[in-house]
């Protein structure tokens, strides 16, 4: 059984596929992918424009509902422990380079994403964010720090990576 996060912008990808409801039916029904949610993830959903359509629904509307669908009630708690892996990672991502500032990207979310995947032991994290969350002083940090402290480095995938999963 693989254990799943999506970074927020999956959610936002999925919703604008033409195949959404069978999408969604594939990974609801692959007892083998379970999907976890995490409150900032849910907090940058619920701060997508109220007034954003897609087609005549709300892209808001539709993205918590995707998230709620697909994580059915399995939530990651935020914790001191969770914040200060994402501290050490970050850290660790200036030392290697890394030039975004903590709160003014949004770093901090993705960060703490990753650091929540590692404290829970999850074994995959999905995101298209190349700049930040993938990047490459971002994957040294998370890397140099999973191996120094001995926490478990989760296998980071791409939107494409998933699409290839359900083939479509």
């Amino acid at each position: 059984m693989l254990k799943i996060i999506f970074d927020t912008n999956i959610y936002g990808k999925l919703i604008e596929e033409n195949k959404i409801n069978s999408i969604r039916e594939k990974i609801l029904e692959d007892k083998e992918f379970i999907v976890y949610g995490f409150k900032p993830i849910k907090k940058e959903l619920r701060d997508a424009p109220k007034n954003e359509k897609l087609g005549r629904l709300s892209k808001r509307n539709l993205l918590l509902a995707l998230y709620n669908e697909l994580t059915k009630g399995r939530y990651l708690k935020d914790s001191i422990e969770v914040n200060n892996l994402a501290l050490k990672f970050y850290n660790s991502y200036r030392k290697f380079g890394g030039i975004r500032n903590w709160s003014k990207t949004n770093i901090d979310v993705d960060f703490t994403l990753v650091a929540c995947a590692s404290f829970y032991r999850l074994d995959i994290v999905i995101s298209d964010d190349s700049k930040t969350l993938l990047s490459k002083s971002a994957r040294k940090a998370y890397k140099h720090i999973c191996v120094k402290d001995g926490f478990w480095q989760p296998n980071f995938w791409k939107y494409s990576d998933l699409k290839m999963k359900y083939n479509f």
